[in-house]
Parts: structure tokens; C-alpha cells; sequence
């Protein structure tokens, strides 16, 4: 086994109490714990470095193209609706660390007109009709 004489009860015990905490596997008669390093993620800033740098707007695929498929294509839905009589939701998505399927799901499946912008970005003179704050590693306060 990789690793054995742990009791996982305690450590999920532990999880569970004081949320996701820092830690290294060490090896016996190995180097000295001192000497392997220790980067604590929680000072760095990790959205700034998974987030995207410009913004960029994604539109829905005309239904026809949507049917005619593409790799990468999800079924329009049909029980919601995404638009207001004669326009296209915009929707405004901070990029914290958005995953690509989530861009996917909002445009070809809800149909939403989406803007995605870095984490920096300052929306605030921007117009849409609702803002998507997306999920990402690291400590939220960063961002």
C-alpha cells in the first residue's frame, strides 16, 4: 500500500471541524520535513493565475445550427426560458475559475447571451441582466 497506519476517521474528523487544512505526507527515514518545503496556497492569489486575462462574449447557436450538431454541441432545453419577449438574456460571469462546461451550459442549453470577464474586471458601468460569480481555487477572499 501507498500509504497505511492512518486513521481516516480522524483526519475526515478533522476536515470536517476546521474545513480544508494544510499538510505533507512524509516518509520514514526519509528527509527531514524541514528540508521538503512547504507552499502554503492560501497566500497566493490562485484565481489571478487560472482566470482568464480579456473578456469574452459567447452567443447561442441559431436552433438550426444547434440541430445540426456539432463535437461539442448540448441539447437546447426546452422547458426553460432564456429569453424576455425579443431579447436574449445577458448574462455577466466573473471568472474565478470557470469551467468550460458550465460557458457550455449556459449558452447552448439555457441560451443565454454570457460574458465572461477576469476576476478584476470592473462590471459596474457594464449592462446585463444578471451576474454569474463563478467558483474557483483558493481562498475566495483573494477575489
Amino acid at each position: 500500500p501507498g500509504i497505511y497506519g492512518v486513521d481516516t476517521r480522524a483526519v475526515t474528523k478533522l476536515i470536517r471541524q476546521h474545513g480544508a487544512v494544510l499538510g505533507k505526507v512524509e516518509i520514514e527515514d526519509g528527509s527531514p520535513s524541514e528540508a521538503l518545503g512547504f507552499e502554503d496556497p492560501n497566500l497566493a492569489n490562485l484565481s489571478a493565475q487560472v482566470s482568464r486575462f480579456d473578456r469574452q462574449i459567447f452567443s447561442p447557436p441559431a436552433l438550426l445550427d444547434a440541430a445540426a450538431g456539432s463535437p461539442e454541441r448540448v441539447e437546447p432545453s426546452s422547458g426553460q426560458p432564456s429569453t424576455v419577449p425579443g431579447r436574449t438574456v445577458h448574462i455577466l460571469a466573473v471568472d474565478c475559475g470557470i469551467k468550460n462546461n458550465i460557458i457550455r451550459y449556459l449558452v447552448n442549453v439555457l441560451r443565454v447571451k454570457l460574458t465572461v470577464v477576469p476576476w478584476d474586471y470592473d462590471f459596474t458601468n457594464d449592462e446585463f441582466d444578471g451576474l454569474f460569480l463563478s467558483n474557483g481555487p483558493g481562498d475566495p477572499t483573494h477575489c
